[in-house]
């Protein structure tokens, strides 16, 4: 230890009691980090998110002038700071208010309607009656867990919980960032801590054994897939934006988490660096290698990646939606979990809500800050510029304390904007119209919730197509169940990558002139 500064730390949700003692120039959101304290937090340590703010009880923390910029007088007065612009100098003790980092969560919604994932027309039958796959979806905000019993295809068991590197940052810009900066090892640690934690998790409820496991499929991102191995990842962060390592990639569990079982572990190959093996599962879920019309993919997740094909030839793209379709760079936002606002609605003039789990509300999720927007244009509290009227325009909107602010609507704007810019561009590129497109997938973690018509009010997704578009949910970790369970699945992907051709939007003339016309609603 660098010095003798001592930190007691009690964490919100459960009590719990742990002294950590700060490096010489960390901030105390690094300690926390390094001590494997769950906390919370989006931007990257630069003191603009405001959440992963620590109430000291004990002892002193300067108060800087982030502090003074994030935080309420208020807060500060009840002695609120900012973790990541915190630095200790002398012994104190800090709660850490941890709820939105909550366990692994049960998933109640089905794959499909009867709870069961198909096994797939080639799916082995050989199987004994204790024969299961994992398969995940490793999310830059959420992680998605699948259990599946590989004697019958049937899910048994689906998780999800909040990806712990998101303290790094809610996108991969910044965690491209900080691993470049020297954080690799610890981003790599925390991400493979939290899956063995989740598969573990799931071995205890289905109780059942490692040892019943056949093997682990991973769908990912391209940068999430890197962090995951102990990648560099220089080449993902600047031109020519050239991945360490491309294709199915194979590794064992003993290899990837601390413990002795040796099942193989198959991550799924991407189409390019933007447009990663999550995309490629979700094409392969929604069956585009054997499509004979074109249909339209879009994956609201904390990018938004778009394909627009059929079986013979797949455009593919990446958007800079940013993090906002998840909760991410929204002020009091959160993953898809217990306690946030996914349905908005109004009732008597009065704003009704509805949360995840049915807990008190806790933040506001990608469906929730969707339907927010559009009730608040529908009602003319914010005009199609974005505005908010003078009577909010300041402070916000509010929810049961839960705000929704004049830059929130900034970053809801700027992310439709450039997902709609984009399905416009492939349409273009592809050389049809919107009558010609046979179906519509809107894919995400939050897909089960959301309202395709208040999507298109927003203008997120063209009015034209609202008939022929339907929430496929969590299509990454669908496909990662088919690529566990069906025996073809690797030549189907390999297929799906062989048409696809990425369309770069930097490079497309056409894309900035749409994205500024799509910014008003």
């Amino acid at each position: 230890m660098d010095n003798k500064i001592r930190v007691k730390v009690i964490e919100s949700d459960n009590g719990k009691e742990t002294y950590i003692y700060p490096k010489a120039g960390e901030n105390l959101l690094e300690t926390l980090i390094r001590s494997g304290i769950p906390v919370y937090g989006e931007c990257a340590g630069n003191g603009t998110c405001g959440k992963c703010s620590v109430k000291v009880t004990e002892g002193l923390l300067d108060i800087t002038l982030q502090d003074r910029k994030i935080l309420s007088a208020d807060k500060l007065s009840q002695g609120y700071r900012l973790a990541c612009m915190a630095h200790p100098d002398s012994d104190c003790t800090v709660i850490v208010e941890n709820e939105v980092n909550n366990d692994f969560i049960s998933v109640a919604e089905s794959l499909n309607n009867d709870g069961r994932e198909p096994r797939g027309e080639f799916a082995s039958s050989e199987k004994t009656e204790k024969s299961y796959s994992v398969a995940i979806d490793l999310g830059t905000t959420t992680l998605a867990f699948g259990l599946a019993d590989l004697a019958t295809g049937g899910i048994k068991i689906k998780l999800t919980a909040v990806n712990p590197q998101r303290v790094y940052g809610a996108d991969v810009i910044s965690r491209i960032k900080a691993s470049n900066e020297g954080k690799g090892q610890v981003l790599k640690s925390l991400i493979r801590q939290e899956l063995i934690h989740g598969i573990r998790v799931m071995m205890k409820d289905g109780r059942i054994s490692l040892n019943d496991v056949e093997k682990i499929v991973i769908a990912g991102n391209t940068t999430m897939i890197h962090l995951l191995m102990g990648y560099p990842c220089e080449g993902l962060g600047s031109y020519p934006f050239t991945p360490y390592r491309q294709g199915f990639i194979y590794a064992g569990s003993d290899e990837l988490f601390d413990i002795s079982e040796k099942i193989p572990v198959i991550i799924l190959p991407s189409i390019s660096v933007f447009v990663g093996g999550d995309i490629t599962a979700g094409l392969l879920a929604c069956g585009f290698d054997n499509l004979e019309k074109p249909c339209l993919f879009i994956d609201l997740g904390t990018n938004g990646e778009l394909a627009l094909g059929n079986k013979e030839r797949v455009l593919v793209t990446s958007v800079s939606a940013g993090p906002a379709f998840e909760g991410g760079n929204i002020s009091c936002g959160m993953g898809s979990i217990p306690g946030a606002i996914y349905r908005v609605s109004v009732s008597d003039g009065k704003p009704c809500y509805e949360t995840v789990g049915g807990l008190p509300p806790k933040g506001i999720c990608g469906t929730g800050v969707i339907e927010l927007t559009a009730l608040l244009l529908k009602e003319g509290i914010i005009d199609k510029d974005g505005l908010l009227i003078d009577e909010y325009f300041d402070k916000g909107y509010s929810i049961d304390g839960i705000k929704f602010t004049q830059q929130d609507i900034r970053n809801v704007q700027l992310a439709k904007a450039a997902v709609r810019a984009g399905v416009e561009v492939l349409l273009r590129n592809y050389g049809i119209s919107y009558d010609d497109v046979d179906r519509v997938y809107i894919a995400g973690g939050f897909g089960y919730y959301l309202d395709i018509n208040k999507a298109a009010d927003i203008g997120l997704i063209p009015a034209a197509l609202t008939n022929k578009a339907k929430a496929a949910g969590n299509t990454a970790l669908s496909g990662a169940v088919m690529a566990s369970t069906d025996v073809k699945a690797k030549a189907r992907l390999e297929h799906i990558i062989a048409v696809s051709e990425e369309i770069r939007l930097s490079d497309d003339r056409d894309f900035n002139e749409l994205f500024i016309k799509y910014i008003s609603f």
